[in-house]
């Protein structure tokens, strides 16, 4: 099994860059010994092979589009079975609170598409726009699996907020799972995508 273990959000925006301390995480419990600045920003540390197959750690917090031509491009072989986001997200939730669901695969209307297609080109970074686009142009594997970390501080700087730290290491140990053993995702429940959009697309 090939797992994409990606990470949605923003550099130096405390609680907003908890992802990438997920995959720091994951990367040094992976490959210990690896310095944390080589562990999955070259292409032959990110790369991480387990017993049932691979997992790749990657930066998707780009332009959604080219997250989606970079799928796209990859040879049969090397396409992902498994894909697991992880993005910091503000939903009113206890601050640090991890929650986590397997995507239904259901894409919304066209123009709610055309909205996260709108948003993306402008910069703005995103786990739904992410999702949506990468999901309407069939980028996507079948499994997909959403984390959402609820954060307390939106600052600039490099630290995490503590309940937000507190739950980096529980979460990296349950993505190193999902990400490695395939039967890992079936006790993951399966829900759709907020609509984030639906609003926006309905305004006259």
């Amino acid at each position: 099994m090939r797992t994409l273990v990606g990470a949605v959000g923003y550099r130096n925006l405390r609680d907003f860059s908890a992802a990438f301390s997920v995959l720091d995480r994951v990367a040094a419990e992976l490959r210990p010994g690896t310095p944390a600045s080589e562990l999955y920003d070259k292409s032959d540390h990110r790369r991480i092979k387990t017993e049932d197959g691979e997992i790749v750690l990657e930066d998707v917090s780009y332009n959604p589009v080219a997250v989606v031509q970079w799928l796209q491009a990859l040879p049969i072989e090397e396409r992902f079975e498994r894909v697991i986001l992880i993005s910091s997200l503000a939903r009113g939730r206890t601050p640090g609170l991890v929650s986590e669901y397997r995507w239904d695969g259901d894409v919304p209307p066209d123009d709610e598409v055309q909205q996260a297609i709108t948003e993306a080109v402008t910069g703005i970074i995103a786990l739904e726009n992410t999702i949506v686009i990468g999901g309407y142009f069939k980028a996507l594997p079948a499994e997909v699996v959403i984390i959402e970390i609820e954060p307390l501080d939106h600052a600039f700087g490099p630290e995490l907020s503590a309940p937000v730290s507190a739950a980096i290491a529980p979460l990296a140990e349950r993505v190193r799972r999902l990400a490695a053993l395939p039967a890992a995702i079936d006790d993951v429940v399966v829900a759709r995508l907020p609509r984030r959009h639906a609003e926006k697309a309905c305004t006259p």
